[in-house]
C-alpha cells in the first residue's frame, strides 16, 4: 500500500486484496437499521443535549437527513476511489477526510455489532474481527498521517 503527499492532495495506490476488502464496506454501511433494533445505529447516533430528550430528538429530526446525505456523499467519494485505487490514483485532500469518515464509520458498526464497549473489550474479539478492525486501523492511521506530512 502507498499512501504519500502529492502536491494536489494524496497519491494512493492499493493491493489488489486491499481494494477487494475495503469494496464491502458500502453494502456494509446500508445495512445499518435502526436505533433500538441495530446496535450500530445506536453508535452512530449519539445524544446531542445529554440532559435534554426533546431538543436532542429536534436535532435529529432537523439535522439527521442532512448527516445522512453527507454520509451517502463520503460513501460514493469511497466507492470512487476505490474503483482505481489499485492501479493508483491522486486524490484531493476532501476525498482523503471522506475516506477517513466512511473508514471511521465502518469501525464503529463493526465495533457496535461485536458489543465492545470499552477498551479491554478488545480482548474478547475473534480472530477475524480483530484482524478487520485493526488493518482498517492501519488504514487511518497512513491516511492521517500522509494527511499531515
Amino acid at each position: 500500500m502507498k499512501i504519500s503527499r502529492h502536491r494536489d492532495g494524496l497519491e494512493l495506490q492499493m493491493p489488489d486484496w486491499m481494494v477487494t476488502f475495503l469494496s464491502d464496506i458500502p453494502e456494509l454501511l446500508a445495512t445499518i437499521g435502526s436505533v433500538g433494533e441495530d446496535p450500530a445505529a445506536e453508535r452512530l447516533q449519539v445524544p446531542v443535549y445529554l440532559d435534554d430528550a426533546e431538543a436532542n430528538e429536534d436535532w435529529w429530526r432537523w439535522m439527521g437527513g442532512e448527516l445522512n446525505e453527507s454520509k451517502i456523499a463520503d460513501r460514493s467519494a469511497f466507492a470512487e476511489i476505490l474503483a482505481v485505487a489499485d492501479e493508483g490514483v491522486v486524490i484531493s485532500e476532501l476525498e482523503a477526510y471522506a475516506m477517513l469518515r466512511v473508514l471511521t464509520e465502518t469501525r464503529l458498526v463493526i465495533a457496535a455489532r461485536a458489543g465492545l464497549e470499552i477498551e479491554a473489550d478488545y480482548e474478547t474479539l475473534d480472530e477475524h474481527t480483530l484482524a478487520v478492525l485493526n488493518t482498517l486501523a492501519l488504514l487511518q492511521e497512513s491516511l492521517i498521517e500522509a494527511l499531515g506530512g
